[in-house]
């Protein structure tokens, strides 16, 4: 006969199973992009071949575009038939405040952030042609965050992304890094993403926290101009980084509660049938 102390143990078994679904997270895939949450980087979005136009007052807007170059550590993140994905973006913010930081170096405070991911056909991005990072398929839409970074000149003052810059604000050198806030609003990727977990200074919490470096490099043979569809108005290169956190769907967690529950009912059925032949 099935004691008591069976029941409990399956019982205990069905929870552990319903609540486990985060150590028990399969690999995501949505839209032809692949990542495992699992990972002890999860989740970390890195950028290369970033191009970014100058700014130079409150109020200009900053445009770039670029191109991901690993997930979690991973640069083999695009799936499905074919030879994988281009998986890019293009990104725009505003100039809010600028500022002088207290060992004298320039620093800008931007507002009205905003970042589109799009998937394209492998092969089909190239830095030298800025509209190639442009509309493929939505992948994921992000929009900046309002937050609060100690260390700027223009203490109090919130703002969405905070750049430290080396050089002058038109002109940055080495060293220039950028930090920010933002929030997950759109794509087929916000639901697994739209985690919440970064404190933004101001008692709240974004789903990404993103660092950037970047320098002027100016692309050979350039003149000056504002075509933005010419990498020639784009003389600023630069890295990124998004940290943030996987969300588990929900489908898998309840796949995983009615497991623990099977069992529950297994173990229930066989002590019935028990008692019925010891009757």
């Amino acid at each position: 006969m099935l004691k008591k102390k069976s029941i409990g143990v399956a019982l205990v078994t069905a929870l552990a199973l319903a609540t486990g679904g985060t150590a028990l997270a399969t690999p995501i895939t949505v839209g032809g992009v692949k990542w495992d949450p699992s990972s002890g980087f999860d989740l970390n979005i890195n950028a290369f071949n970033l191009r970014e136009t100058s700014v130079s007052k409150v109020g200009d807007v900053l445009h770039g575009y670029g191109q991901i170059g690993s997930i979690n550590g991973k640069n083999t993140f695009c799936v499905g038939s074919g030879s994988g994905c281009d998986l890019t973006f293009q990104f725009t913010y505003t100039v809010k405040n600028l500022g002088i930081s207290g060992s004298g170096n320039p620093q800008a405070i931007f507002t009205d952030g905003s970042i589109q991911f799009y998937t394209n056909p492998a092969g089909s991005y190239d830095m030298q042609f800025p509209t190639t990072a442009g509309p493929g398929t939505l992948w994921l839409s992000l929009t900046g965050h309002t937050g609060l970074l100690s260390g700027f000149a223009t203490t109090g003052t919130t703002g969405q992304l905070f750049s430290n810059i080396n050089g002058t604000v038109a002109h940055p050198t080495f060293g220039s890094t950028g930090s920010g806030f933002l929030d997950a609003t759109g794509g087929p990727a916000m639901k697994f993403v739209d985690s919440q977990t970064i404190d933004d200074g101001l008692g709240g919490f974004a789903d990404f926290f993103i660092n950037s470096s970047f320098f002027t490099q100016i692309f050979d043979s350039c003149g000056t101009t504002t075509n933005l569809a010419d990498v020639c108005a784009y003389p600023i290169q630069g890295t990124g980084e998004l940290q943030g956190a996987s969300v588990v769907p929900e489908p898998g967690e309840m796949g995983l509660l009615g497991l623990g529950l099977g069992i529950l009912g297994f173990v229930l059925r066989r002590r019935r049938n028990e008692a019925k032949k010891q009757a």
